[in-house]
């Protein structure tokens, strides 16, 4: 006869210690050194304090029950529960809505998801911009000028028109707000950004076929230093997943990053057997590639990264408009040279050419005859 474990419910509330079986013990014991492991890897890989937090214990506004944590902290854990069913990682979000195939929208959902993010008492810039500042713990240096705003943006843009727009240099963050006609754009290099201002104050620049402004952003875009080196390694905001399994398509790499705060997919394309994908920002980039390195659909597929498109020359432009050359001024045509038929005048007619040469800048009718 086996001796029967006393159950979790029969330890008093008040006690110090509780009796568990070595196996459950040993398997909470391998939960929580994954769960350090993974929480260090996700700091380190761009992921700030408050997002880590979301994604452990869920957002704020989601638990309006303050006992709900303890309620559910007195309910016993099974015996077959799994790594993956009790280590918090990336593969969850609380309140996260996955769209059905039928219901995904390569175009407008891009808008509509971030359009969402936006707090409208004026603070999504803060937030987003201070957000990688506030996991470095460092203050943004105020001399750094690498974000530029671009306005006048024509209807229903769209991140990856952006991007087709710009070239020049590395892209930072990409941080669009369509409902308001404009956008932010950090590049990595402060050289990129000022080449890029100063051409586009001399030529002008398109988007979307149509021509847009460009000036400096009040509130520049922080690069904290381990995203400087992680870039400085080949990190870009660009994901390539080599060797896609077949099992692996557009709609599944989406589905997988849609958890993401702030994360932008712009493209996802298919070459030579593997993935590339478009994000909106580096350090949003190295935490997707953190999750998706996590996941059993990517086992066995490296995940790197691939250079920006926006590293190429100067693209859609306005041609300088040339100036147009002044005209020279010449000599006012006689409007009498028709009626000397034979060269011969009197002595009254010479008398009125002075004067009427006087009206054409001192010249004589003499002086503007054609030779036959």
């Amino acid at each position: 006869m086996t001796q029967q474990l006393p159950s979790y419910r029969s330890t008093p509330s008040n006690a110090e210690t509780v009796t568990i079986p070595r196996s459950e013990y040993d398997r909470l014991l391998q939960d929580s050194q994954h769960f350090a492991k993974l929480r260090s890897s996700l700091l380190t890989g761009g992921l700030s304090q408050e997002t880590l937090d979301v994604l452990v214990y869920g957002a704020a506004q989601q638990h309006p029950d303050q006992n709900a944590r303890e309620i559910i902290s007195q309910s016993p854990p099974t015996s077959n529960a799994t790594l993956e069913d009790k280590a918090p990682n990336c593969h969850e979000h609380s309140g996260v809505k996955v769209q059905d195939p039928e219901e995904f929208d390569v175009g407008e959902d891009e808008d509509e998801d971030e359009d969402a993010l936006l707090d409208p008492h004026g603070s999504e810039d803060k937030d987003d911009y201070d957000e990688s500042s506030r996991s470095a713990g460092s203050s943004p240096t105020p001399s750094a000028q690498r974000t530029v705003l671009i306005r006048n943006l024509p209807d229903r843009i769209m991140h990856k028109d952006i991007v087709a727009a710009i070239r020049g240099g590395a892209l930072l963050h990409i941080y669009l707000r369509a409902r308001e006609h404009m956008a932010s754009v950090s590049f990595v290099e402060e050289a990129a950004a000022r080449d890029f201002f100063r051409t586009t104050k001399a030529y002008g620049l398109i988007v979307a076929g149509k021509r847009v402004e460009v000036g400096w952003n009040d509130r520049q875009f922080y690069l904290p230093p381990y995203v400087r080196a992680k870039i400085d390694n080949g990190a870009s905001r660009n994901l390539v997943v080599y060797n896609v399994q077949p099992n692996v398509t557009e709609w599944v790499i989406r589905k997988d990053l849609d958890h993401i705060h702030n994360l932008i997919v712009i493209s996802v394309q298919f070459k030579n057997g593997n993935a590339y994908i478009s994000t909106n920002s580096v350090h949003n980039a190295l935490f997707a590639r953190s999750c998706m390195m996590s996941r059993f659909t990517y086992k066995g597929m490296k995940i790197g990264f691939y250079p920006d498109e926006c590293v190429g020359s100067p693209g859609k432009i306005l041609k300088k408009e040339p100036q147009t050359p002044a005209k020279k001024t010449g000599s006012v045509p006689n409007r009498f040279q028709l009626l000397s038929l034979d060269g011969a005048d009197d002595e009254d007619d010479h008398g009125n050419h002075d004067g009427l040469g006087a009206m054409n800048n001192g010249m004589r009718w003499a002086d503007n005859r054609v030779s036959a």
